[in-house]
C-alpha cells in the first residue's frame, strides 16, 4: 500500500492531526489515503505504549508511600514527597485512603506498641478487559469491577506480591456473590483478609498457606480489601465488585 497523492503526509502533520491540531488540508487527505490513516493509528498505537510505560513514572512506589504513611522514612525523602504530594492528586489520594483504612482497621485489631509492619498499597496492573496498566492506581478515580463470568481476574502488585480477584455468584445465596483471591509472592502464614465497605467491617477470612482466600454472601457494591500478616500489609483500597 502506497500514498495515494504525493507527498505523503510526514510524521509531524500526523501528530497535528492526533492532537487535533491538523489544517483542512491534512484531515482531507486522511479522509481518503487508507496508507496514511494506518500510519496515523500506528503514531497514536505507539504513543499510547509510550504513555502507559512513563505514566506516574516520577511518583513514589507501594513501599515508600507506606512507609512515609508511617513517618519511618530518612528525613530528606520524606521531604522530597512531601513537595511531591503537594503536586500530585493521585498519590494525595492513595495517601488519604490509607490512612483512612489503616485508621478504620486499628478499631477492630489490637496492635503490639512495639511492633511494626511494612504497608504496601497495591495497584491495579491489569483487567479483564486485556488493558495493561503499568505502574496504574488502584485507587483510580472510576473503580474498575471485578464482574461475575468475566473473561479473566484483576491483577493487583505491590512490590513483589501479586494479587488476583476474581469473582462468581453464590451458589447457596440468590442475588450474592463469592470473591475469589490469590496471593504470590508473599508468606501467607499467618494472613488474613479484611473486606470493609466503606467504614464497616464485612468479612475477615483467613488466607492459606497457597495464598487462596474467599469471601461468600456479598451484595454488589465498592470494598477496599486488606491483607494482614505478621510482618506485612497490603492494601487495595477500591474494588467494585458487580454482576455480569
Amino acid at each position: 500500500m502506497t500514498c495515494i497523492s504525493q507527498p505523503q503526509l510526514d510524521d509531524r502533520e500526523l501528530l497535528a492531526y492526533l492532537d487535533g491540531a491538523a489544517g483542512r488540508q491534512v484531515q482531507t487527505h486522511l479522509a481518503s489515503c487508507p496508507y496514511c490513516r494506518e500510519r496515523a493509528q500506528q503514531l497514536a498505537r505507539l504513543h499510547a505504549r509510550l504513555g502507559a510505560l512513563l505514566y506516574r513514572a516520577a511518583c513514589p512506589s507501594p513501599l515508600e508511600l507506606g512507609e512515609y504513611h508511617l513517618g519511618i522514612l530518612p528525613s530528606e525523602r520524606a521531604l522530597a514527597l512531601d513537595q511531591h504530594l503537594a503536586e500530585c492528586p493521585h498519590c494525595s489520594r492513595e495517601l488519604q485512603q490509607l490512612e483512612g483504612y489503616v485508621a478504620a482497621l486499628a478499631r477492630d485489631v489490637e496492635f503490639s506498641p512495639l511492633e511494626r509492619i511494612k504497608v504496601l498499597v497495591a495497584r491495579l496492573v491489569w483487567s479483564p478487559e486485556g488493558q495493561s496498566r503499568p505502574g496504574a492506581p488502584a485507587l483510580a478515580l472510576a473503580p474498575v469491577g471485578v464482574r461475575g463470568d468475566s473473561e479473566g481476574p484483576l491483577l493487583y502488585q505491590a512490590d513483589s506480591i501479586q494479587i488476583s480477584l476474581d469473582v462468581q455468584d453464590d451458589a447457596t445465596s440468590q442475588g450474592r456473590m463469592v470473591l475469589l483471591g490469590l496471593v504470590t509472592g508473599a508468606d501467607t502464614a499467618g494472613m488474613e483478609a479484611h473486606l470493609w465497605q466503606p467504614d464497616q467491617l464485612v468479612a475477615t477470612v483467613p488466607v492459606d498457606n497457597l495464598g487462596n482466600f474467599f469471601v461468600s454472601n456479598l451484595i454488589p457494591g465498592t470494598y477496599a480489601l486488606i491483607l494482614r500478616g505478621p510482618e506485612i500489609e497490603v492494601q487495595i483500597a477500591q474494588v467494585e465488585i458487580a454482576r455480569a
